[in-house]
């Protein structure tokens, strides 16, 4: 069960409630029908973006490459976490990433699609070890990904971390750093 994460520092602060709420996507870069825009806000009078990611449902590969050739009897609808999945350095290491990456999936299985897939920099170690804490598996690497590696998470298999996502989401406190 999804715990409520809060930070702590020396300093006193005050924790406030994040919540993540979805939108339509008005410039989504794969063109997909099925899309989505999910923001992190503060609960409070300014109703900060804390960070955000796209989701959007295209026909492509395992790969995630949307090309035919060999692949063209694998591809089928697949949710790609587009654009940059994004949190405020001062919220970071506070589960927003997390419940970004929750929310998302759920919206991909509430449009019906079983896989989730996403690109993440070779070198960017946080990303990595967060995709894979949360249940993402590296795909083979191809040249036509660049300096991408593509992840994905069948998002209805019996694992740990699927179970996490499908219970109801606890409230999520923060604090800024």
């Amino acid at each position: 069960m999804l715990a409520v994460l809060s930070a702590t520092s020396l300093a006193p602060s005050r924790s406030r409630s994040v919540t993540v709420k979805s939108s339509p996507w008005p410039e989504r870069p794969g063109g997909g029908r099925l899309h989505s825009w999910l923001a992190a806000t503060i609960d409070d009078e300014s109703a900060q973006d804390v960070g955000h990611c796209g989701l959007e449902i295209l026909s492509c590969g395992p790969d995630g490459l949307l090309g035919g050739g060999e692949r063209w009897p694998y591809i089928r609808p697949r949710a790609i976490l587009s654009g940059t999945l994004t949190v405020s350095p001062k919220y970071r290491r506070q589960g927003v990433a997390q419940r970004l990456l929750t929310e998302a999936e759920r919206k991909a299985r509430w449009l019906g699609v079983d896989e989730m897939l996403l690109m993440v920099n070779q070198k960017n170690a946080a990303a990595l070890k967060l995709y894979t804490k949360l249940g993402y598996a590296p795909k083979p690497v191809l040249a036509e990904h660049g300096g991408q590696v593509c992840m994905s998470k069948h998002l209805y298999y019996p694992t740990v971390h699927n179970q996490r996502s499908m219970l109801p989401l606890r409230r999520l406190e923060v604090t800024a750093a």
